[in-house]
Protein backbone atom coordinates (compact mmCIF):
# COMPACT_ATOMS: atom_id res chain seq x y z
CA UNK A 1 0.00 0.00 0.00
CA UNK A 2 2.61 2.28 0.94
CA UNK A 3 4.24 1.40 -2.48
CA UNK A 4 1.11 2.61 -4.56
CA UNK A 5 0.93 5.85 -2.34
CA UNK A 6 4.77 7.00 -3.40
CA UNK A 7 4.61 5.71 -6.82
CA UNK A 8 1.24 7.83 -7.34
CA UNK A 9 2.52 10.67 -5.16
CA UNK A 10 5.92 10.56 -7.29
CA UNK A 11 4.07 9.89 -10.80
CA UNK A 12 1.62 13.20 -10.01
CA UNK A 13 4.96 15.25 -8.91
CA UNK A 14 6.48 14.84 -11.40
CA UNK A 15 3.41 15.70 -14.03
CA UNK A 16 3.41 18.83 -12.24
CA UNK A 17 7.03 19.67 -12.20
CA UNK A 18 7.62 19.20 -15.41
CA UNK A 19 4.58 21.15 -16.08
CA UNK A 20 5.51 23.87 -14.88
CA UNK A 21 9.46 24.01 -15.79
CA UNK A 22 8.22 23.65 -19.11
CA UNK A 23 5.19 25.81 -19.02
CA UNK A 24 6.37 28.92 -17.65
CA UNK A 25 3.97 31.56 -18.33
CA UNK A 26 6.84 34.40 -18.93
CA UNK A 27 8.90 32.32 -21.52
CA UNK A 28 6.63 29.67 -23.40
CA UNK A 29 5.14 29.48 -26.63
CA UNK A 30 1.20 28.22 -27.10
CA UNK A 31 1.29 24.41 -27.12
CA UNK A 32 0.75 21.99 -30.46
CA UNK A 33 -2.12 20.00 -30.63
CA UNK A 34 -1.64 19.77 -26.45
CA UNK A 35 -2.82 16.57 -24.87
CA UNK A 36 -5.79 16.42 -22.39
CA UNK A 37 -3.11 16.37 -20.05
CA UNK A 38 -1.47 19.01 -21.00
CA UNK A 39 -4.74 21.35 -21.21
CA UNK A 40 -5.35 20.25 -17.91
CA UNK A 41 -2.24 21.07 -16.36
CA UNK A 42 -2.26 24.29 -17.89
CA UNK A 43 -5.60 25.29 -16.00
CA UNK A 44 -5.53 24.00 -13.17
CA UNK A 45 -2.26 26.34 -12.06
CA UNK A 46 -3.15 29.46 -11.55
CA UNK A 47 -0.27 31.88 -11.18
CA UNK A 48 -1.18 35.80 -10.30
CA UNK A 49 2.32 37.97 -11.11
CA UNK A 50 1.06 41.24 -10.82
CA UNK A 51 4.65 42.25 -9.52
CA UNK A 52 7.71 40.65 -9.67
CA UNK A 53 7.83 41.10 -5.41
CA UNK A 54 4.27 39.13 -5.16
CA UNK A 55 3.77 36.21 -6.59
CA UNK A 56 0.64 33.80 -5.65
CA UNK A 57 0.07 30.43 -7.09
CA UNK A 58 -3.05 28.36 -6.76
CA UNK A 59 -2.93 24.62 -7.91
CA UNK A 60 -5.54 21.91 -8.02
CA UNK A 61 -4.85 18.57 -8.68
CA UNK A 62 -7.21 17.70 -11.59
CA UNK A 63 -7.83 13.86 -12.41
CA UNK A 64 -6.87 14.76 -15.87
CA UNK A 65 -3.37 15.41 -15.06
CA UNK A 66 -2.93 11.85 -13.83
CA UNK A 67 -2.95 8.56 -15.25
CA UNK A 68 -5.54 6.60 -15.98
CA UNK A 69 -5.95 4.34 -13.10
CA UNK A 70 -7.35 3.24 -9.98
CA UNK A 71 -5.02 6.85 -8.24
CA UNK A 72 -6.83 8.74 -10.64
CA UNK A 73 -10.17 8.52 -8.64
CA UNK A 74 -9.17 10.15 -5.66
CA UNK A 75 -8.56 13.26 -7.08
CA UNK A 76 -12.28 12.98 -7.94
CA UNK A 77 -13.33 11.99 -4.59
CA UNK A 78 -10.87 14.83 -2.61
CA UNK A 79 -9.89 18.47 -4.30
CA UNK A 80 -6.33 18.85 -3.14
CA UNK A 81 -5.36 22.23 -3.52
CA UNK A 82 -1.74 23.90 -3.14
CA UNK A 83 -0.95 27.42 -2.70
CA UNK A 84 1.84 29.37 -2.01
CA UNK A 85 2.44 33.34 -1.75
CA UNK A 86 6.01 34.44 -2.81
CA UNK A 87 7.55 37.40 -1.45
CA UNK A 88 10.81 38.13 -3.54
CA UNK A 89 13.23 40.83 -2.08
CA UNK A 90 15.03 42.67 -4.21
CA UNK A 91 18.32 40.64 -3.54
CA UNK A 92 16.60 37.54 -5.06
CA UNK A 93 15.81 35.77 -1.52
CA UNK A 94 12.26 34.31 -1.21
CA UNK A 95 9.85 34.40 1.50
CA UNK A 96 6.69 33.28 1.96
CA UNK A 97 3.35 33.88 3.80
CA UNK A 98 2.24 30.53 5.36
CA UNK A 99 -1.70 30.48 5.20
CA UNK A 100 -3.39 29.02 8.31
CA UNK A 101 -5.97 27.90 6.69
CA UNK A 102 -7.83 28.28 3.26
CA UNK A 103 -11.52 27.92 1.83
CA UNK A 104 -13.41 26.73 -1.07
CA UNK A 105 -16.75 26.89 -1.91
CA UNK A 106 -18.85 25.49 -5.30
CA UNK A 107 -21.94 26.19 -6.72
CA UNK A 108 -24.03 28.85 -5.24
CA UNK A 109 -21.12 29.68 -3.16
CA UNK A 110 -21.80 26.07 -0.87
CA UNK A 111 -18.31 25.69 1.47
CA UNK A 112 -16.37 22.61 0.89
CA UNK A 113 -15.23 20.89 3.78
CA UNK A 114 -11.77 21.34 4.54
CA UNK A 115 -10.62 17.80 6.04
CA UNK A 116 -7.78 17.98 8.56
CA UNK A 117 -5.99 14.85 10.72
CA UNK A 118 -8.14 11.87 11.03
CA UNK A 119 -10.90 13.15 8.44
CA UNK A 120 -8.16 12.47 5.44
CA UNK A 121 -7.72 9.06 4.55
CA UNK A 122 -4.29 7.39 4.66
CA UNK A 123 -3.63 7.21 0.90
CA UNK A 124 -4.52 10.74 0.54
CA UNK A 125 -2.56 11.53 3.80
CA UNK A 126 0.68 9.68 2.77
CA UNK A 127 0.33 11.34 -1.34
CA UNK A 128 -0.07 14.69 0.39
CA UNK A 129 3.27 14.60 2.78
CA UNK A 130 4.85 12.35 0.08
CA UNK A 131 4.09 15.48 -2.85
CA UNK A 132 4.92 17.96 0.37
CA UNK A 133 8.16 16.02 0.37
CA UNK A 134 9.37 16.00 -3.48
CA UNK A 135 8.18 19.14 -3.90
CA UNK A 136 10.26 20.89 -1.72
CA UNK A 137 13.46 18.39 -3.13
CA UNK A 138 12.37 19.46 -6.45
CA UNK A 139 11.96 22.72 -6.20
CA UNK A 140 13.83 24.19 -3.50
CA UNK A 141 12.96 27.31 -1.56
CA UNK A 142 9.60 27.24 -3.76
CA UNK A 143 8.87 23.70 -3.11
CA UNK A 144 9.16 24.09 0.96
CA UNK A 145 6.61 27.13 0.50
CA UNK A 146 3.52 25.54 -0.79
CA UNK A 147 0.50 24.56 1.35
CA UNK A 148 -1.49 21.94 0.29
CA UNK A 149 -5.23 20.91 1.46
CA UNK A 150 -7.33 18.56 1.27
CA UNK A 151 -10.97 19.25 0.76
CA UNK A 152 -14.00 16.57 0.37
CA UNK A 153 -14.68 16.70 -3.39
CA UNK A 154 -18.52 15.71 -2.99
CA UNK A 155 -19.55 19.02 -4.56
CA UNK A 156 -17.41 19.51 -7.32
CA UNK A 157 -15.63 17.78 -9.67
CA UNK A 158 -13.13 19.02 -12.42
CA UNK A 159 -14.77 17.10 -15.71
CA UNK A 160 -18.92 17.64 -14.78
CA UNK A 161 -20.06 21.72 -14.54
CA UNK A 162 -19.83 23.85 -11.82
CA UNK A 163 -17.08 26.44 -10.09
CA UNK A 164 -14.43 25.98 -7.61
CA UNK A 165 -13.57 28.84 -5.94
CA UNK A 166 -10.85 29.55 -3.56
CA UNK A 167 -10.08 33.02 -1.67
CA UNK A 168 -6.26 33.46 -1.25
CA UNK A 169 -4.15 36.46 -0.14
CA UNK A 170 -6.96 38.96 -0.61
CA UNK A 171 -7.94 37.68 -3.61
CA UNK A 172 -10.86 34.62 -4.77
CA UNK A 173 -9.32 32.46 -7.59
CA UNK A 174 -12.16 30.37 -9.65
CA UNK A 175 -12.13 27.35 -11.91
CA UNK A 176 -14.72 26.99 -14.50
CA UNK A 177 -16.01 23.39 -14.76
CA UNK A 178 -15.08 20.95 -16.63
CA UNK A 179 -12.19 21.89 -16.84
CA UNK A 180 -9.80 21.78 -20.48
CA UNK A 181 -8.60 18.79 -20.80
CA UNK A 182 -12.06 16.26 -19.29
CA UNK A 183 -12.96 13.90 -22.16
CA UNK A 184 -16.17 15.02 -23.70
CA UNK A 185 -18.89 12.71 -21.95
Amino acid sequence: MIRKIATLAALVVAAIIFGWVTTSDHARARSWNPSETDLARDYSLITDTRNNQDIKMIFWITPPMIPAGPGRQIFDTYVIVGVVRARIAPAGTMSFDPPDTLQASGEASQPLRLLSGDDIPPTVAGMVATMTSMFSQSLGPLGKGIHWFVFDGAAVHACAAGILSIPFANEVYTYQTPIPGCAPP
